[in-house]
């Protein structure tokens, strides 16, 4: 990092408040370019960690609280500040656990930045943490009257906008998540979890299962158009699920550009036409 542009002088200092909360100092500073002097007010502030915290389910686990700075209630990513010498990583699962009763898989580092360098020497940092389920009661701090809300991923950017997530260090550690997810990105998303087998991919199994079986009965011409039907939507089906898109929040919905549906189909039609070789090369034994 290169050298700052204003040096502090020798004099002390000067403490104007101080509490149990944070420290404000006024201090004066020369200009390492100009050398002219202005004094500084610089406000001491613990970091702090905000926790993205994703349930099973794929919502995220927020609270809301009165703030009484801007005098309102609004939603946020729960969090609090980090004690000194302390991991924000672990910091960031203590606070989700006190003031959630929440708990899940360990947690991954998402994003660091200043709160507002200007006035404040505190850092915030957004961590993740997926799988999340109640474990506990929550524990919290004497004045922190807090609503659990659980909002499902999907509907996060759409909060920020229309301002019921207003915090603005709430809204970086998101949106760096959100983008995090894109594919490509700048940086890399915290891990995926493994992909379970859900109901409907079940169901799907057993229809190609039936298909196969019902062909071993049913008129050639017939077996082969419902074969042909279902391989055609079973293949798009499995395209859209590798692809990166079907994962990133951002782009859920989103309208797919003619280039990226054409390379889709294509990939869709070559893996239907390996499925047909397959059945086609087994089909005279299945009939026996």
């Amino acid at each position: 990092m290169n050298e700052a542009s204003w040096e502090p002088l020798p004099t002390p200092a000067e403490t104007i408040e101080q509490n149990w909360l944070f420290q404000l100092r006024r201090q004066r500073y020369r200009s390492r370019r100009e050398g002219q002097e202005h004094d500084f007010y610089v406000i001491e502030l613990a970091d702090a960690v905000h926790v993205i915290a994703r349930t099973p389910d794929h919502r995220l686990v927020l609270v809301r609280q009165f703030r009484a700075g801007s005098g309102s209630d609004g939603y946020e990513t729960p969090g609090g500040l980090v004690d000194p010498g302390e991991d924000p990583l672990q910091a960031g699962v203590r606070e989700l656990l006190e003031e959630t009763g929440y708990a899940g898989d360990p947690p991954h580092f998402v994003s660091q930045c200043w709160a507002n360098p200007s006035l404040l020497t505190s850092k915030i940092t957004t961590i993740f943490v997926d799988n999340v389920r109640p474990v506990a009661p929550p524990h919290r701090d004497p004045g922190e009257l807090l609503e659990v809300e659980l909002v499902p991923a999907a509907a996060i950017p759409r909060w920020i906008r229309n301002g019921r997530i207003a915090h603005a260090l709430c809204i970086q550690g998101l949106l760096s998540w959100l983008v995090s997810e894109l594919p490509n990105a700048p940086w890399p998303a915290p891990p995926n979890r493994p992909r379970r087998i859900r109901l409907r991919q079940l169901l799907l199994l057993v229809l190609y299962v039936g298909l196969l079986l019902a062909g071993t009965r049913l008129d050639r011409r017939m077996a082969g158009a419902l074969l042909g039907a279902t391989l055609a939507y079973g293949s798009w089906w499995v395209v859209s699920r590798v692809d990166p898109i079907s994962d990133a929040v951002l782009l859920r919905g989103a309208r797919l550009s003619l280039r990226h549906l054409t390379l889709r189909s294509l990939a869709a039609l070559a893996l239907a036409m390996i499925f047909a070789f397959a059945v086609i090369s087994v089909w005279p034994a299945i009939r026996r």
